[in-house]
């Protein structure tokens, strides 16, 4: 077609993005890069709302600024003139303007590439970005992604030049069919959220690294495996665990699975004591180097050329439940947790080091030895912080509240946003619990919906315990749920004292609850403006927080084996719109400054410090 009836179809129809609906990309595209060298794209990029979706709408990335005959023609979307942003960066924080922008935004910025050597393929990877995005690359559609908060990576091999004009779009307009869906207690914050970097490998590369305890209550059987690229029997791989004296070989199966339990006897991670040991990896095939070659690089007969090269520093510890009790490395433990978002003070999604350090303080500093990183994948950073830190984690994807369980399509996006979290932290020691979803109503198609993801935890990780936030029965006043036999640790969210004023409805579901699992209070709090006080039955004094908190501990100590308070900061929550909360979710225990501390927060502090003390006794 001509110019003017391109430009008449772009504008007349409705279907336009359908030719932009290629297959998404999912956890299968993984490249495992914590500790990968890789060329970081991060710092400013031409940026611009795009209300109408005018760039996807006519492909403006392939357009022409000049005619057959070289004169110039006005385009929509110059390029060279765009407003800046900072990429990882939040839009909303970054102009005022857009404190509410939901929709589609274009990222956009050049960069240039020197290949290494001929048989060298390149990787993009986004760290997150919310919510759907597609990755443009001189002009051509390279990829989608939907899930705001779980990296995804797409080999640009075919695509790449010397100088290159890269494009993401991102859009993060809230719908029905999405996980998660409309409505949600936390701000909708926009943008590349993480970073965004380019990856060297080999033609033939280790996609995936694995290294865990095995579950056999031994601690001394550890599982080392490596998935490559593609399924291709026979290569060999190489796994090293020097302090462990672990150096051995082997090959992969016809799925490019190479994989083997060795006896060891590793000094396991805990909170008191996070040991981090360096696993090696390589992969590659029989080279040809003989003789006097191959004995100069160790070998007597012959020598292997490694393709491939990983690496990561790995905690071994064994988590597990027997009847109603928790065990870390075969000792029980109580989970002195809180619940926390990510949300930095002044750029939204994006926190720095120091803000992260400080989570991890503030929470050693109450008595904690898990978080609750509610209620999607924080930075993948938090988890290597954690690792080092000592901290355990309980990590989630936002299967909350009303999700739309009967379409097939929400299915397979809350699945491959699990398993895309699964396949990053799956090395994580600190990292204990997945959990599948929080506080969905008791339907057929929910059951079958998180039952499958609970399975999917299953399948993929047999290392962790697979949790959620189960319902409570009002009509019993007690803890019931059909999803109950398909997870490990039975959590539910109460805030008896605070939505139901009588502090007794806790007591009650306890004295009926029956279950022989762990059972945990995933959620509980009450309200407070800090600074503001007031009689103990007074809404939104920290006097009544401090009282709130109190009874929770009368009713629920020795009864349950963990308790998690919602929340450790105060919060952005536009459904918050009392003039208590401006917008703002009051139930931190700390204020949103992260540095006021609320009367609560000290009787937490208490509560803790015994717990952790009986279970020294």
């Amino acid at each position: 077609m001509n110019r003017m009836e391109k430009e008449y179809n772009d504008i007349l129809n409705l279907d336009f993005d359908r030719e932009n609906r290629i297959p998404l990309v999912t956890a299968d595209s993984f490249v495992c890069t914590a500790f990968r060298s890789t060329e970081k794209l991060d710092g400013l990029w031409g940026f611009t709302p795009d209300v109408f979706r005018t760039f996807t709408r006519k492909r403006l990335g392939e357009v022409k600024t000049r005619d057959e005959q070289g004169r110039p023609v006005p385009v929509d979307l110059d390029f060279n003139s765009l407003l800046k942003a900072e990429v990882p960066g939040c839009w909303n924080c970054q102009e005022e303007r857009l404190w509410y922008y939901e929709g589609e935004a274009v990222y956009s910025r050049s960069f240039y590439y020197e290949k290494e050597n001929a048989s060298e393929r390149l990787f993009l990877k986004i760290g997150a970005a919310n919510y759907e995005s597609r990755i443009w690359l001189n002009g051509k559609l390279a990829a989608r992604h939907k899930g705001g908060f779980t990296p995804f990576s797409v080999e640009i091999t075919d695509l790449v030049r010397q100088e290159n004009h890269l494009v993401i779009t991102v859009n993060n307009r809230r719908e029905m069919e999405q996980v998660p869906s409309m409505t949600y207690d936390w701000f909708n914050y926009g943008g590349i959220t993480r970073s965004v970097e380019l990856i060297r490998v080999p033609s033939r590369f280790i996609r995936v690294m694995e290294a865990a305890l095995v579950p056999d209550k031994t601690f001394h059987n550890i599982r080392l495996r490596a998935r490559l690229n593609e399924p291709e029997e026979g290569v060999y791989c190489r796994f090293v665990i020097e302090e462990l004296g672990i150096d051995t070989t082997v090959q992969t199966d016809e799925n490019g699975t190479a994989e083997c339990i060795l006896w060891a006897s590793p000094q396991l991670w805990d909170c008191e004591n996070p040991r981090l040991y360096h696993i090696e990896a390589w992969c590659g095939q029989p080279s040809v180097i003989e003789g006097e070659a191959a004995e100069a690089v160790g070998e007597k007969t012959g020598a292997l050329i490694w393709e491939d090269y990983v690496e990561d520093y790995v905690g071994f510890r064994e988590i597990r439940v027997q009847g109603k009790d928790i065990f870390l490395n075969g000792k029980k433990i109580y989970l002195r947790g809180v619940c926390c978002h990510e949300e930095s003070r002044k750029g939204g999604r994006i926190l720095s080091e120091e803000e992260r350090m400080e989570i991890f303080h503030t929470a050693r500093e109450m008595g904690c030895n898990i978080l609750r990183l509610t209620h999607y994948p924080h930075s993948e950073q938090m988890a290597l912080l954690a690792d080092k830190m000592g901290m355990l984690l309980w990590e989630e994807i936002p299967v909350y509240w009303a999700i739309d369980f009967s379409n097939k399509d929400t299915y397979e996006d809350a699945r491959n946003q699990l398993r895309e979290l699964i396949v990053r932290d799956r090395n994580r020691a600190s990292v204990v619990i997945w959990s599948v979803g929080n506080e969905n109503p008791d339907t057929e198609e929910r059951l079958q919906f998180m039952s499958g993801l609970a399975a999917v935890c299953r399948e993929m990780d047999d290392t962790r315990l697979v949790s959620a936030a189960c319902l409570v029965d009002v009509n019993t006043m007690s803890v019931k749920d059909r999803l109950i036999p398909y997870v490990d640790v039975v959590a539910f969210n109460e805030y008896y004292g605070w939505y139901y004023r009588d502090y007794e409805g806790l007591k009650e579901i306890l004295d009926h609850t029956a279950i022989e699992k762990p059972v945990v209070i995933s959620e509980t709090g009450a309200g407070a403006r800090a600074g503001h006080f007031g009689g103990r039955e007074e809404l939104f004094t920290e006097e009544h927080q401090e009282r709130f908190y109190q009874k929770q501990i009368e009713y629920a100590d020795g009864r349950i084996q963990g308790m998690f308070p919602w929340i450790l900061y105060d919060f952005v929550s536009p459904i918050r719109m009392n003039p208590w909360q401006e917008g703002k979710n009051s139930k931190g225990l700390i204020a949103m400054d992260k540095t006021t501390k609320k009367k609560a927060f000290y009787i937490m502090q208490e509560y803790y410090q015994r717990k952790a003390g009986e279970e020294k006794e």
